[in-house]
């Protein structure tokens, strides 16, 4: 046997002799791996949160075009330039009102790829389908204010009240953000509860008649805000336009508040147009990068710089405003919607023949007062409603009123209200003409005959620039045995009807002894509406109403 010794295996428990070079090679290879660690931390970072692989292989940056207004573009500018290069991403901010934006964006022709709204109401109104193309809800907020000299800002308790405020400067709720956010904020205290439905509508039929007639372009906020540094007064637009405006001389003197029940905030919103969708992820990602880069401290203070608050409507420590918002609850979608849409159909000139029923029926007793009295007290609220550039006129009617087989007189024709007859204005004409109608009540009621003549004389006058009306105000059933069925008026209203001169007959029954189903049939072959007071209190208000009614 040889005399070495031959090896065996090794006891459980016991490692191999290490070698002198063991420990101080382990530290050497953990220093390399933290070293690696923290250059790609730093590369990432750098990057934008990419590989390094990814960061070289940006060579050509996706060239993005975001479409905002002039309120939000210098922040855009800023976040632009902060964000990670790593992002792969060229932001080209294009400057433009948002009507302009709303346009292109609609039209699908040299639309940018992003669209900053300056609010998700806006965005929907383009087209239903584009509210699923907000890829990023909302940028930053600014809410609603009113902005008064100071020392003279009324304190209101609800945005419906402000709206009602003769000489209210109110911008178009379809083209500035600051309507929208008065309109809406009154839209949701309806809503809430804490104003009459009736209140504001009465208040935007005015508003929307008087904005209509207005001529030249659009009055902005700092035009608004410059009338109130010169004339007194007080205009309702955001708080980012009266923190701007403060900053000129005449601004120096205004100050600002909201009524006590809050307000509703323009929020900016990023939607992808039809071009930005065509390009796939890379300009979804952009725009999150660049909301992103908003977020920060950097981009809040440059939303700051711009009078805008950040997404959640907090203010930064530094900056000037009305203080803390509280936040009034968003009217429902379909409210919103049919708000704006009444609002458009109110602002369209209101042309209309009023005829009233003077027949001895409306002697009869209505409570405490007979019909006539309560009529004639809805119909002088009912004037009041209507802008100098409205255009009305009257007649009344009962079976033989006016000589021969003739049951109607005419006592003013269709004139806009602010006309000067012989000295006196229309809207003075017809409130003296409503105060005189008790002393005209006799006889029965000739409906039937009166209904076509008066269809006939507005259609014969036809202004294609209104909405042309006829409101028919009546208590009886047609009573005239030598006048036209009820089959021989439907008929010929249907067969005069011109779909190019349209002529709505809005009618009003007053009391249970209205013929409300023959009312129904006669506004509804005109394309109209049909209302009936049926308790002597309801009068007013239905009388207001119908006269609000528009072609709906």
């Amino acid at each position: 046997m040889s005399g070495r010794r031959a090896a065996g295996p090794q006891r459980h428990g016991r490692f191999p002799r290490k070698s002198p070079f063991f420990w101080p090679r382990i530290l050497m290879i953990a220093g390399v791996v933290v070293a690696i660690a923290v250059a790609a931390a730093a590369v990432l970072w750098i990057t934008g949160n990419q590989s390094p692989l990814a960061a070289q292989r940006c060579e050509v940056p996706a060239e993005v075009r975001v479409g905002a207004d002039a309120t939000i573009a210098p922040a855009l500018e800023s976040a632009a330039a902060k964000v990670p290069a790593g992002a792969c991403v060229k932001y080209t901010i294009e400057t433009r009102t948002q009507p302009e934006l709303a346009a292109t964006v609609a039209a699908g022709k040299d639309a940018p790829d992003l669209w900053v709204a300056d609010s998700a109401v806006r965005v929907q109104r383009v087209g239903a389908a584009m509210a699923h193309e907000i890829t990023v809800p909302s940028l930053a907020s600014t809410p609603g204010v009113i902005v008064g000299r100071q020392g003279e800002v009324p304190g209101f308790a609800t945005w419906t009240s402000a709206l009602q405020t003769p000489g209210v400067r109110f911008s178009d709720p379809l083209v500035t953000g600051s309507g929208e956010v008065a309109l809406l904020g009154a839209l949701s205290e309806v809503e809430a509860g804490r104003a009459e439905a009736k209140t504001l509508q009465a208040a935007t039929a005015q508003l929307a008649q008087s904005e209509s007639q207005r001529t030249g372009e659009k009055l902005t906020d700092a035009k608004q805000l410059e009338g109130v540094a010169s004339g007194g007064g007080f205009a309702i637009v955001t708080e980012q336009a009266w923190l701007s405006f403060a900053q000129t001389p005449a601004g120096a003197k205004l100050a600002a508040s909201m009524p006590h029940t809050g307000s509703v905030s323009l929020d900016y919103p990023v939607a992808l147009t039809a071009g930005g969708r065509a390009r796939g992820g890379a300009v979804t990602d952009a725009a999150r990068a660049l909301a992103s880069a908003l977020a920060t401290e950097d981009g809040m203070k440059a939303l700051a710089d711009t009078g805008l608050r950040p997404v959640d409507g907090s203010r930064t420590p530094d900056q000037k405003g009305v203080g803390s918002v509280a936040a009034l609850k968003p009217a429902s979608s379909e409210s919103v919607q049919r708000t704006l849409k009444g609002w458009s159909l109110q602002a369209i000139p209101f042309r209309s023949l009023v005829v009233m029923d003077v027949s001895g029926s409306m002697n009869f007793q209505a409570g405490e007062q007979t019909r006539m009295q309560l009529t004639q007290q809805a119909a002088n609220a009912g004037s009041k409603l209507f802008p100098n550039t409205a255009a009305l006129g009257m007649w009344a009617f009962s079976i033989g009123l006016g000589g021969g087989s003739q049951d109607y007189v005419e006592l003013d024709p269709i004139r806009k209200m602010d006309q000067l007859v012989g000295g006196v204005t229309q809207r003075d004409r017809l409130v003296a003409d409503i105060s005189g109608l008790d002393q005209r009540t006799g006889g029965a009621t000739g409906l039937y005959d009166t209904t076509l003549a008066a269809y006939r004389t507005v259609k014969a006058n036809y202004d294609a620039r209104a909405v042309n009306s006829v409101i028919l105000f009546t208590d009886g059933a047609n009573e005239d045995p030598d006048s036209l069925s009820l089959e021989e008026l439907l008929q010929a209203l249907e067969r005069e009807r011109d779909p190019a001169k349209p002529v709505v007959i809005v009618s009003i029954g007053i009391t249970e002894d209205a013929d409300a189903e023959t009312l129904r049939k006669i506004s509804e072959v005109t394309g109209g509406t049909s209302y009936v007071a049926r308790n002597p209190e309801d009068i007013p208000s239905v009388f207001v109403d119908a006269l609000q009614a528009r072609a709906q």
